[in-house]
């Protein structure tokens, strides 16, 4: 598989794939429970005691620690304080249907990163966007959930464009759009309030729509859209262009050339805030450097894209355009 996540990461899409179109597309809708066993991750998270061995050769149990090892292949996710709960692929996906399993959402897509360390889900929102015939964005929930400690169960939209599969995530206004919970056994006590959260869908979306309409219609000139991406980059002003740093430079020059991308002059949306923004986002998704071997480099993109500095990056060019809008 050229792209993305592999195989044995667990991925299963019903209709086009939305991220890097990776997947085994399905005949018809599953629930967060089906898409379980579907994708991959009917396994469980077992806790076991942690051990060392002396220079004598004798082996000795770490004390407050357990070792989180995968019920099926017994790989090793990581080490955690034995206070630390895991929190289940089925109850994480449960939570996922108990919110929206009402009708509301179509399950899409699931699967896991770096092994099973990390686990998503993406459900589809009915209606798309289409500010322009034949660039439309897809509205999505996107529930993740690790088994390395790295981050608490989360939930938070998620627009993909279709065209070009960049991911357009971006919160908007003062308040940060989602939904967080640490590891607890008690997580489906708390399937009221992330109802509520992500009960501003459609609030959100109808305000993204409104903001793309904005970015549509907002001409940005050669040195306005140059300013932009360099920006974006954290470009300093006051240095010539051979003293920038040479990463800075390469993301620049990149993102400039992807400004005449096939997907970012779709129905003369050339010269446009939006399609500034989308080069960068694109630039984010599928041509930006990712440090890592060759086994995890597809993995790492998608953490990067979704939750790391890929993310942060997305925010901040997101923010910078609409101010200028």
């Amino acid at each position: 598989m050229a792209h993305g996540i592999t195989a044995t990461d667990g991925v299963m899409i019903t209709g086009e794939a939305a991220w890097h179109r990776l997947g085994t597309v399905l005949d018809n809708p599953q629930t967060a429970a089906e898409a379980i066993e579907i994708a991959g991750l009917d396994w469980s998270v077992v806790e076991q005691s942690t051990f060392t061995r002396d220079l004598d050769g004798t082996m000795r149990e770490v004390p407050f620690k357990n070792t989180l090892v995968r019920s099926d292949s017994r790989e090793i996710l990581s080490v955690m304080n034995k206070t630390y709960t895991p929190l289940q692929n089925r109850d994480a996906f449960q939570f996922f249907d108990e919110v929206i399993g009402q009708g509301e959402a179509i399950y899409h897509t699931a699967g896991s990163l770096f092994g099973g360390k990390q686990v998503w889900i993406l459900a589809k929102l009915p209606e798309d966007i289409e500010v322009i015939k034949g660039d439309k964005v897809q509205p999505y929930i996107l529930l993740s959930n690790s088994h390395d400690g790295s981050r608490a169960m989360r939930m938070q939209f998620t627009p993909i464009r279709v065209v070009c599969s960049n991911t357009l995530s971006a919160a908007m206004g003062a308040d940060r759009t989602g939904f967080y919970a640490r590891h607890s056994s008690n997580i489906l006590d708390r399937v009221s309030e992330a109802r509520d959260a992500l009960g501003l869908a459609k609030a959100y979306y109808e305000m993204f729509a409104s903001v793309v309409d904005q970015l549509v219609n907002t001409k940005f000139n050669e040195k306005q859209t140059a300013d932009y991406i360099k920006t974006v980059y954290s470009y300093d002003f006051d240095k010539e262009y051979d003293k920038q740093h040479h990463l800075v430079i390469r993301s620049v020059e990149d993102t400039m050339e992807l400004l005449n991308h096939p997907t970012n002059t779709l129905n003369g949306i050339e010269g446009t805030a939006w399609s500034a923004f989308n080069a960068v986002t694109y630039y984010i998704d599928h041509e930006k450097n990712v440090r890592s071997n060759a086994t995890d480099k597809d993995s790492k993109r998608v953490k990067n894209s979704w939750f790391g500095r890929g993310s942060r990056l997305r925010q901040r060019a997101f923010d910078l355009v609409t101010a200028r809008v």
